[in-house]
């Protein structure tokens, strides 16, 4: 197969390419020849197309038709997307084709405008539902038994000042103390009768068992 010769339409009119085609075929002998074009000469390229093959080369065909685009740069720095096609002719007798039957029009592709791809949104993290700890029963708290309170040798019944006074003097310090003692004992050391003595005794054994 032949080099494939390609003709690039532009804004001259359709005729000018149309002998360009021709030329193309007759010059080089290939067999095939590509029309491209792009933007608004896309039209033009296929009215090129048609009335080349209505008109003056019955042997012609369509042999594909590839539709794109491309990234052009515009004068503030961007680019924008532009349509392109490429029609691929082709000659052969097993595919003359009337100039009454010229092939029906391809519709011009719209231009590819540049779409900028919006991010897809972010979803935003639930929030983690907090679990509350249910608090833990609080052990029963043990009740203890109250303190016994110090009683001191006043808190005797019947003993007075100068008593406790001469009960400390002999050495008897706290109710506990006099209740262990004897009557003739304290007696002896207080100077107190040996009844008052028993008496005092009682009492603090009294004291102790409240």
């Amino acid at each position: 197969m032949k080099d494939v010769n390609t003709v690039y339409i532009g804004s001259k009119p359709p005729m000018a390419y149309v002998m360009a085609l021709i030329t193309a075929f007759n010059r080089s002998g290939a067999d095939s020849v590509v029309l491209k074009a792009r933007g608004r000469a896309i039209s033009r390229a296929v009215d090129v197309a048609e009335i080349a093959k209505g008109r003056y080369l019955n042997d012609l065909k369509t042999e594909k038709i590839e539709i794109g685009s491309e990234q052009m740069p515009t004068e503030d720095g961007r680019t924008r997307g532009v349509s392109t096609i490429a029609i691929t002719l082709r000659k052969g007798a097993e595919s003359a084709v009337k100039a009454e039957a010229a092939p029906e029009r391809v519709e011009e592709p719209k231009p590819v405008e540049e779409t900028k791809e919006e991010p897809e949104p972010i979803e935003e993290p639930k929030p983690v539902e907090e679990t509350k700890e249910e608090p833990k029963p609080e052990p029963p708290t043990e009740v203890k038994a109250a303190p016994k309170i110090d009683v001191g040798l006043s808190d005797i019944k019947g003993v007075g000042k100068t008593t406790v006074e001469k009960l400390a003097e002999a050495g008897y310090k706290s109710p506990k103390s006099i209740a262990r003692a004897k009557p003739s004992t304290l007696s002896e050391k207080t100077g107190l009768s040996e009844k008052v003595a028993t008496k005092i005794i009682d009492a603090a054994k009294e004291l102790l068992n409240s």
